[in-house]
């Protein structure tokens, strides 16, 4: 009879085999039956949420091998002395899922998030189950590092708990900014990002010359007309980056094309997204409105939501060679890390970047540059443990002529890299460094939501232009509505 942790095993490389695109349909589906809603109704937003993340993981894989293609042109032409290089998400993803965590995590996360609910310590119920492995990942870097695994599980409850205090205190910037009502981002990555730069983003706006930019899609857009449209600005970027890096003329053009219909396209599926996601919200609402009057609750879902917005869009775009760029300035700092697979991460990057700077390009890429090069510092301080994860896999491809790895998307991440800071001090320090973070970060939101009473969102820039908004009018009102806390009759 099989043990109980090759059964754990099993299931996780069999959702990590099924992905997002059919886990988180299922689970919408599911969890649409139990907010009552129809079974027709659950099975056309499951089977529309299916189709909108098909649909933005197809553009954004388009991105990503464009970008990287580019990023690649960069680092050979700008030659590199870096030793360490970044073997992307794909790859810390399975060395995540196939952790002693990895095994675990998606049940452990659920039975969490419902008790935190129940206790009102968060808002947010994480349907996101796929990206549960940034949260294992935590924790495979903590039992790489000290051998315990009860230390890597408290690693990823509580690295599990700050996504969703982060996502938490986020969501009123992300319903201000991109219209998104009722939505939060519990994804570790982006919130990561974000957290890291809130307190460079509160000192650019009290620059001077910096405060009153409005450098954003939607004010290019509308100062020139054409030029500043997101399909035109994509191929302008695009046939800049791609001649800078050396591309010839006919491949300049083509990956220009290629941006210029991401940026066209990346919009069209989230609205298509949203479109699934929208009666869910409401029928979210209607429930817990009816249970738990007075009680808000958001549904937490993949930073993919927010990447339609042109300036994020842009801003990730740009952020290519500035991340090259910074590779090789900040060598003599000792940086050793080489950006390579999550070059084209650029969006994630920028996804909770740009709102805290109202959308403006500079400032949401001096933001990612800011973060990025700490990030930088991060990833190679954690190679070590990384390349141990690697070296004890199987599964995984690695790029040639390196043997030492590190992860751009995750090892960048103040969180990744605190716990493997922590996990080098004596256990009681850990432990009661990370619960006083926890317990801050608690107060933080509670007291001072982002978008709100820290940081209020200005210059409001849609996710897209007018007219392709993800959510239809009727349908925002609706969301927005129901989003709202009704007041309870009892006494």
């Amino acid at each position: 009879m099989p043990s109980f942790e090759t059964i754990l095993a099993s299931v996780g490389e069999f959702l990590n085999g099924l992905g997002p695109t059919i886990v988180l349909p299922v689970i919408i589906i599911i969890l649409g039956l139990i907010l009552r809603m129809k079974i027709g109704a659950s099975i056309r937003s499951g089977l529309t949420v299916a189709v909108g993340f098909v649909g933005i993981f197809l553009t954004v894989g388009l991105l990503g091998s464009t970008v990287s293609a580019i990023g690649e042109a960069f680092a050979q032409n700008s030659g590199t002395g870096l030793k360490i290089i970044d073997i992307g998400w794909p790859a810390a993803s399975s060395l995540a899922f196939g952790s002693p965590i990895g095994y675990i995590i998606i049940p452990l996360g659920i039975v969490l998030n419902i008790i935190l609910l129940a206790v009102r310590a968060t808002k947010t119920l994480d349907v996101d189950l796929w990206n549960f492995w940034h949260i294992a990942f935590v924790g495979a870097l903590v039992q790489f590092t000290t051998g315990s695994f009860w230390l890597a599980l408290y690693a990823a409850v509580i690295a599990f708990v700050i996504a969703l205090f982060l996502a938490d205190w986020s969501a009123p910037m992300v319903e201000k900014y991109f219209g998104l009502p009722g939505i939060s981002i519990p994804h570790l990555q982006s919130a990561g990002y974000m957290m890291l730069a809130v307190p460079f983003a509160m000192g650019l706006r009290k620059v001077p010359g910096l405060k009153n930019m409005k450098l954003n899609p939607d004010t290019t857009r509308r100062r020139l007309g054409l030029l500043g449209e997101p399909m035109v600005l994509g191929f302008i970027i695009g046939l800049v980056l791609a001649l800078v890096a050396g591309q010839d003329v006919g491949a300049s053009l083509g990956t220009a094309v290629t941006l210029a219909a991401v940026m066209l396209l990346i919009p069209r599926m989230v609205a298509i997204l949203m479109e699934g996601l929208t009666p869910l919200a409401v029928a979210a609402r209607t429930f817990m409105n009816k249970r738990f009057a007075g009680r808000e609750f958001y549904i937490g879902l993949d930073a993919a939501v927010l990447v339609g917005s042109p300036a994020v869009i842009a801003a990730g775009l740009l952020m290519v060679p500035v991340e090259i760029l910074l590779a090789l300035g900040l060598a003599p700092l000792g940086n050793e890390t080489l950006p390579f697979v999550d070059l084209a991460d650029g969006v994630f990057v920028a996804a909770l970047i740009a709102p805290l700077v109202g959308g403006d390009l500079i400032l949401t890429v001096i933001l990612g540059a800011i973060v990025m090069g700490i990030g930088l510092w991060f990833c190679t301080q954690i190679a070590p443990a990384v390349s141990q994860m690697v070296a004890a896999s199987t599964s995984i491809d690695i790029p040639a002529g390196y043997d030492q790895f590190t992860v751009m998307s995750d090892g960048s991440v103040p969180i990744s890299y605190g716990f493997y800071y922590l996990s080098q001090t004596p256990v009681v320090v850990m432990i009661l460094v990370s619960l006083a973070f926890v317990v801050g970060l608690f107060f933080l939101k509670k007291k001072f939501p982002l978008g709100d009473k820290l940081l209020p969102v200005i210059m409001p820039d849609a996710i897209v232009a007018a007219g392709e908004t993800p959510v239809a009018a009727g349908k925002a009102e609706e969301a927005s509505a129901a989003s709202k806390p009704k007041k309870s009759t009892e006494k």
